[in-house]
């Protein structure tokens, strides 16, 4: 027969388990996809938001901080200072949220001196703006999960970093690009849920955490599919193959919009220059050469280079398909205007439509 102990550790073991995955769900749901530079702080801010009113707690019950403890092996030594520890955690923490949340906004834009310490001593309301918002979540997101899995759905979730303020035009441009290739959407709020961790943000968190977080969620509705938008994620839920055609459908039809598709600063840099090129102000063969000697995950190279390969073909159909033009010989004069005669014609790889 097992101890008791082993069987409890166990539990715990597991429950942990689930807390941790409800918790990415939750984090996924709540900021979607920060970029790279800001999800450490994200993570940071959502853990001493989470540890505060546990530490709380401890201090006001200590049934409870004997039970919390009960689960961590604390040495005989540290036992005269857990209480002063706590109490100094409870302090601290919340301060922590404070300066996390000022490294948020871009390098420019962050506060500094009186604004700077104001942000920092916010952390005490972002703290219990978070934990309720998490807390929240951890309860909502996993049966969304559930609801997903009930009606063999799969799940989908596209990094897209919109531009403050134009929130609205991007829900607009992607039910546009989903009606041109003939999935026909209806737009609708999202769920009461989803939109309580903003409502709860705009009343507790401060500016640079509001700006991340919209009060007001919209969902693109189809029969087989649903799209919602985050400010740095676009969460898509269907079947398998009506959501692979969504997928298909915003690559084709949207090449840009209000948001970036890429998700670090310089990739970002390289999408701006290719949204003015599209509009004719600016170089491909600056942008294609820049990009093969720039430092980028394969990941937003891959969708750079699609970006790079769309506006080619907007600009002019006989571009090459590669990255600096530079590197492949000119083709004959002769190819180039068959090529374009073709396109003229309507046709595609040389034969009749």
């Amino acid at each position: 027969m097992l101890p008791i102990g082993v069987v409890f550790a166990f539990i715990g073991r597991q429950l942990g388990r689930v807390l941790g995955l409800a918790f990415n769900w939750a984090t996924i749901v709540l900021f979607g996809r920060v970029p790279k530079d800001r999800q450490l702080f994200l993570s940071g801010m959502a853990g001493a938001s989470v540890a505060w009113p546990i530490v709380l707690a401890g201090i006001a019950l200590p049934s409870f901080a004997t039970f919390v403890f009960g689960l961590f092996t604390v040495p005989d030594w540290l036992h005269p200072w857990v209480r002063l520890v706590m109490l100094a955690l409870a302090v601290v923490l919340p301060l922590v949220v404070g300066a996390l949340s000022s490294r948020l906004p871009d390098a420019d834009k962050r506060p500094r001196g009186r604004a700077l310490a104001a942000t920092v001593l916010r952390g005490y309301p972002n703290a219990l703006a978070l934990f309720v918002v998490i807390a929240w979540m951890m309860f909502v997101a996993p049966i969304g999960k559930l609801r997903a899995l009930a009606k063999r759905w799969d799940s989908v979730h596209v990094p897209i970093a919109v531009k403050p303020g134009r929130y609205e035009r991007v829900v607009a441009d992607l039910a546009g690009a989903l009606e041109r290739a003939g999935i026909n959407v209806r737009r609708r709020r999202a769920p009461w849920a989803y939109e309580v961790p903003g409502k709860v943000l705009a009343v507790l968190g401060g500016e640079s955490v509001r700006t991340l977080v919209p009060t007001r969620l919209s969902q693109l509705a189809h029969p087989e599919f649903e799209m919602t938008l985050h400010p740095m994620d676009l969460a898509m839920l269907g079947k398998s193959r009506t959501l692979a055609h969504a997928r298909a459908a915003i690559v084709r039809e949207l090449t840009f919009t209000e948001a970036y598709q890429t998700w670090t600063k310089e990739a970002q840099v390289f999408e701006d220059r290719l949204a003015r090129s599209a509009r004719g102000d600016g170089e491909l063969e600056t942008i294609g050469a820049d990009l093969k000697r720039a430092d980028l995950d394969f990941e937003e190279w891959e969708i750079l280079y699609r970006l790079l390969l769309q506006v080619r073909l907007r600009v002019s159909p006989t571009e090459s398909d590669e990255v600096d033009v530079r590197d492949e010989p000119v083709p004959p004069l002769r190819e180039r205007v068959a090529a374009a005669v073709r396109v003229l014609a309507g046709q595609q790889n040389g034969g009749a439509r």
